[in-house]
């Protein structure tokens, strides 16, 4: 009898959570119905039409009124303008006013519920229909809104620009019931971060543009009638949370398909642009879907569509969209080291397909829920499909990036902070940490497993925090939930324990150095740190140390060579690492093969054997009266410099020459022992390798310094 009443009063308590649940939940099985028919006017910029939308009381309460969010509005002035990355003024600057044509705006002509006219607000945002009747639990309504829209020319997410129509967050959309609360949610779309949300709907759009328009729309179209000068577009979408337009009559399309999905690329051809960067950004989106297909969960839908528009400071995600900005040459660019802007955005906004189009939430009031987590998945997925070293991965764009700081919560919503920089320090480099301190907690299978469950069981839903570290507590225990409820719950989160550790941080500044060298060495050629290039890619390179040094320059010659293993190998002592790619070998013990491979020479042109044996094939002769360089001659009278050349004995092989005049210690004492006394006595340090990306040589004069290139880019 007891154990019955238990498991009774238990039964009762699943459901009614349950319940409330679906307070934050759309019914599945009562989805809302959009059926939109709207006109574009080019002439004007804008649009104009009508939407029936049809709604089910899903909610256990009754309803007195129904609300819709009219973000266009945002558009309307400068401080309300939801800015990628904010506006930023200049101190005791005005707050300058749009012009009408940077305005945006919608204007609603009338409501009727179920073909009765009602009376309606419309402020801050946000229109507001009082019921004359509540709407009861189940029931339904059939709500027709009439409207016209003013697009705002400019470069933000919602925007036409040289014939580039962005129509993004522009109709009346209807709001989400917070039972908890009692209340719609009449959150603005603030200008900072991402505001919209909404549950998932059907849409079914009629849309007539001008006949040349190349249409771009969250669904599918499913039928074209062509009219005059105009065609008719018809447009379905189901189970998507939001319903985004671009459309242009200059774009042309690139398309493939990926595990039955077909993915296309809409971009602009303008001159100076290279159609090999719509096809890179669209291998890599196609790559990505299949990654997150795999290692997450299926992607819902059928068709995504990556669009090119003029979007200032960043990309956007929606509803089987990625909204990018402009384009550029991608042409010389190696992805497999390094993802430029463009290739990351894209794979950002497409891992945004999971977390925020699939599994939504409230980006008002949890932004870390899907902006956090998706750039989380964003450096794994370049960790995964690239290695550990990428530049895009784990351990550059989240380890490398921890230090302590006074930071709001991670839960905080975007109203709470003040401006861009402190909500991207939060949200974009601080919240992906909880993901890593919570992999590195509970193991790669295990935190794989809780990213699968969570896009399971919310998938098509809104999930909240509280939902996310459920998840975390059924799949690895309730002591892991506490540790990750208190990260994100706290101020100033810094999960010090996924630091980078010493090793890990030679490596990384190794590899980026590398990148770095590798690229300059594209733009300009054979250059100084190129022979520093090939020790970091692993080529053998040695340090002559010649038979004759003044004292001071011998100490300045080990000073140099330190340095320039440390800065380049992470080690501290290359003459006693015998691991080391850089040796250091005295000028009388080296044999042939030695003097074939990558040298660095230093010392005097004239007793120094290695130099003077191979001046004679060197770019820039040392070892006479004069200096000259490709037609300028120079006077060798107390002259220091270094160059790069390819090795005379190897061609294949580089040799670095660092020359040097025997009276530097004279000099030092001559100039009242000064520490700057003589450019030429500390300009060693100069040449180090590493820190000469854009020339091919340096040479020191007193008080002057000439360099620069002796031959042209290979």
């Amino acid at each position: 009898m007891n154990k019955k009443r238990f498991l009774s009063i238990t039964l009762i308590l699943v459901i009614l959570l349950s319940s409330f649940q679906l307070g934050f939940t759309a019914d599945l099985d009562n989805l809302t119905q959009y059926e939109m028919n709207i006109t574009l006017d080019t002439e004007n910029h804008t649009v104009k039409g009508e939407q029936k939308v049809t709604f089910t009381n899903t909610y256990n309460t009754d309803l007195n009124s129904l609300v819709f969010h009219l973000y266009p509005n945002a558009y309307e002035s400068y401080e309300t303008l939801p800015a990628i990355g904010g506006m930023y003024l200049h101190e005791g600057e005005e707050i300058p006013r749009l012009t009408e044509e940077q305005k945006g705006y919608i204007k609603v002509q009338g409501v009727r519920i179920n073909n009765e006219e009602v009376k309606y607000t419309d402020d801050n945002q946000i229109l507001k229909i009082n019921m004359e009747e509540p709407l009861k639990k189940g029931e339904n309504a059939e709500i027709k809104i009439e409207f016209t829209i003013k697009i705002p020319e400019g470069y933000h997410r919602f925007h036409h620009l040289q014939g580039i129509y962005s129509l993004t967050n522009w109709y009346p959309i209807l709001s989400i019931y917070n039972e908890k609360d009692k209340k719609w949610d009449e959150n603005p779309y603030h200008p900072i971060g991402e505001s919209n949300y909404s549950d998932v709907s059907n849409y079914n759009v009629v849309f007539t543009v001008p006949k040349k328009m190349v249409v771009a729309p969250t669904g599918t179209i499913i039928e074209e009638k062509e009219n005059d000068k105009n065609k008719t577009i018809v447009i379905k979408a189901e189970n998507v949370r939001d319903f985004v337009i671009f459309m242009s009559d200059r774009y042309k399309v690139k398309t493939k398909e990926v595990d039955g999905i077909k993915i296309s690329n809409y971009y602009i051809m303008e001159e100076g642009k290279k159609e090999n960067t719509a096809i890179m950004v669209l291998d890599e989106v196609a790559k990505t879907v299949k990654f997150m297909n795999k290692i997450i969960g299926k992607y819902p839908y059928d068709e995504l569509k990556i669009v090119e528009t003029y979007l200032g400071g960043g990309a956007m995600e929606y509803p089987q969209v990625l909204q990018m900005g402009g384009y550029w040459d991608l042409e010389d660019i190696d992805i497999e080291e390094n993802a430029p802007f463009i290739i990351e955005a894209a794979v950002h906004e497409a891992i945004h397909q999971w977390w925020y189009v699939a599994v939504g939430n409230n980006e008002f009031e949890e932004p870390f829920l899907d902006e956090s987590l998706t750039v989380f998945t964003t450096a794994y997925y370049f960790e995964k499909e690239y290695g550990k070293e990428h530049q895009n991965g784990i351990d550059y764009t989240i380890r490398n990036s921890i230090y302590p700081l006074n930071i709001l919560p991670l839960n905080s919503s975007v109203d709470e902070f003040q401006e861009w920089g402190d909500y991207s320090e939060t949200i974009y480099r601080r919240g992906p940490a909880f993901f890593e301190s919570l992999k590195q907690k509970v193991g790669e299978e295990k935190f794989i497993k809780i990213l699968k469950t969570y896009f399971e069981e919310y998938k098509f839903k809104n999930a909240t925090i509280e939902n996310l570290l459920d998840i975390i507590e059924k799949v690895a225990g309730k002591d892991i939930r506490n540790s990750m409820e208190d990260s994100v719950t706290k101020p100033n989160y810094f999960p010090e324990d996924i630091k980078l550790t010493r090793e890990e941080r030679e490596a990384v500044y190794r590899n980026q150095e590398k990148r770095y060298l590798k690229e300059s060495e594209k733009r300009n050629g054979l250059i100084i740190g190129s022979i520093a290039l090939r020790a970091l890619e692993g080529e053998d390179v040695i340090i002559v140390k010649p038979e004759y040094l003044s004292k001071e320059d011998s100490m300045k010659f080990k000073e140099f060579t330190q340095m320039l293993v440390r800065d380049s190998m992470g080690e501290i002592n290359v003459e006693e690492d015998n691991n080391s790619n850089i040796k250091i070998k005295e000028e009388k013990d080296l044999i042939e093969s030695d003097k074939q491979g990558n040298l660095i020479l230093i010392g005097y042109p004239n007793k120094n054997g290695m130099i003077k044996e191979i001046s004679s094939e060197l770019p820039i002769k040392i070892d006479g009266d004069t200096i000259n360089i490709d037609g300028l001659t120079i006077k060798n009278e107390n002259v220091t410099g270094t160059f790069i050349a390819e090795n005379p004995k190897n061609r294949k092989k580089l040799v670095q020459v660092i020359f040097l005049y025997e009276n530097t210690a004279l000099e030092k004492d001559n100039i009242n022992n000064s520490v700057e006394s003589r450019e030429g006595y500390i300009s060693i340090h100069r040449y180090n390798p590493m820190y000469n990306h854009d020339k091919q040589f340096i040479i020191n004069m007193k008080d002057i310094e000439i360099q620069g290139k002796y031959k042209s880019s290979k």
